[in-house]
């Protein structure tokens, strides 16, 4: 499956930290999110057997983790992990519902998947964690 991201910079090179982690989102067609005249765009093939879907995200860790930043009990952080509830749901802001994201890639990651496929304000988006794989990325 081809997937496409768009960067208004050049990527050269991945770290796990920021708002998303090391995770970079994809989507089918090309979009752009910058108000940045000059974007960069980058494909990357990836085995659709290697994308789960949210719904099917379970990780103890990371369920306790969204509770203690979260503030919200389990069964609440089960069902934000799952993509059942947002970080709106529950008090949270845009930056919280980011930081899920994040989580959501790093509990595919866990789980022996290369991508997480969710729903975000753009439709269908493939959370993608990339610490190591630039090479992955092919600029187009």
């Amino acid at each position: 499956m081809k997937l496409i991201h768009t960067s208004p910079n050049e990527i050269t090179h991945i770290e796990p930290r920021g708002m998303f982690d090391d995770c970079l989102f994809f989507s089918t067609d090309e979009y752009v999110m910058t108000a940045k005249k000059n974007h960069v765009t980058y494909e990357m093939e990836i085995d659709e057997e290697k994308i789960i879907s949210v719904s099917e995200l379970y990780n103890e860790s990371i369920i306790a983790d969204i509770m203690r930043v979260m503030n919200v009990d389990e069964d609440d952080a089960e069902r934000m992990l799952d993509g059942r509830d947002s970080a709106f749901d529950h008090a949270g802001d845009g930056e919280d519902d980011w930081w899920l994201q994040a989580k959501q890639g790093e509990c595919a990651k866990k789980m022996g998947y290369e991508a997480c496929e969710s729903r975000d304000e753009q439709g269908t988006v493939y959370i993608v964690p990339m610490f190591g794989r630039e090479a992955e990325l092919v600029r187009v």
